[in-house]
């Protein structure tokens, strides 16, 4: 007996996963129409202030996002950047460097134009 494999979800667990799946999904939908509105209102109160800036990418404000996401999931305050938990940090940053070793590095080998 393979004591590695995850049993099947009852129907009570499945029923739970899917609300929480659904719930994620809006949340994550939700994040991002705030990273391109918060991009579209700085470009807009740019120009009406008559000045001559660059538009604010959206990058910079998913950086944003993922510096508050990361101290506060590290327990700190994300205003101060203070008081966050260090192993939790080294957890975090161990699973970004595992999507990039798994996903990234290995696809970008594939698909090298020589």
């Amino acid at each position: 007996m393979n004591t590695d494999s995850c049993p099947l979800p009852t129907p009570q667990e499945r029923s739970f996963l899917a609300i929480q799946q659904a719930a994620e999904q809006t949340m994550l939908e939700k994040v991002s129409r705030a990273i391109s509105d918060a991009t579209a209102e700085v470009t807009r109160n740019v120009q009406d202030a008559g000045l001559e800036f660059e538009p604010t990418s959206e990058g910079y404000f998913m950086f944003a996002v993922q510096q508050t996401t990361f101290v506060r999931l590290c327990g700190g305050n994300p205003h101060t950047l203070r008081g966050g938990n260090l192993e939790v940090g080294e957890h975090v940053i161990r699973n970004c460097r595992s999507i990039i070793d798994t996903y990234w590095k290995s696809h970008t080998a594939q698909i090298t134009v020589p």
